[in-house]
């Protein structure tokens, strides 16, 4: 049986699927390091000596997983894959004042899962009758972690 999707009118259903099965599969946060809309200022964040000033934007909820090693290439550093809800990308993006996804993850610098670095690699999205419900992100460890703060305890002093 042929059925005819230009007539159909997407209802937000894959979205929300999407979003309760990582939720039920154990779902977690994950934090896109980003650099803040406004820079740095002052003199010494204009010639880089300041650490790197960034925001923690958080995505929830999310899924992370090791990559199976038989698809590496000898000598390749591990990768992880990291599922994430549409809803959530969508509220930063809104939130960020960005026009689309792309825009959000090109200007991450990393990816904070459970106090752990990694560089962004590759992203996809998948979608149902054109409308996007979940993103992939291809990540890799970062080659130097900075050391992190836990973004519910706040600024260290």
């Amino acid at each position: 049986m042929c059925a005819d999707l230009s007539t159909q009118i997407p209802s937000g259903r894959a979205v929300r699927v999407a979003a309760s099965l990582l939720r039920a599969c154990g779902g977690t946060t994950a934090y896109l390091q980003v650099p803040p809309l406004t820079g740095d200022q002052n003199d010494a964040g204009q010639l880089g000596i300041d650490q790197p000033n960034l925001q923690l934007l958080p995505l929830s909820p999310v899924i992370f997983h090791k990559m199976r090693t038989e698809y590496l290439l000898p000598n390749q550093p591990q990768r992880y894959e990291l599922r994430i809800s549409a809803e959530a990308v969508a509220a930063q993006v809104s939130q960020q004042q960005l026009a689309s996804a792309s825009a959000l993850f090109g200007m991450a610098s990393g990816v904070v899962v459970a106090g752990r670095l990694f560089t962004i690699e590759a992203a996809s999205s998948f979608e149902d009758q054109g409308e996007v419900y979940l993103y992939r992100l291809l990540l890799r460890d970062a080659a130097s972690n900075w050391p992190l703060q836990n973004p519910q305890a706040g600024p260290q002093n």
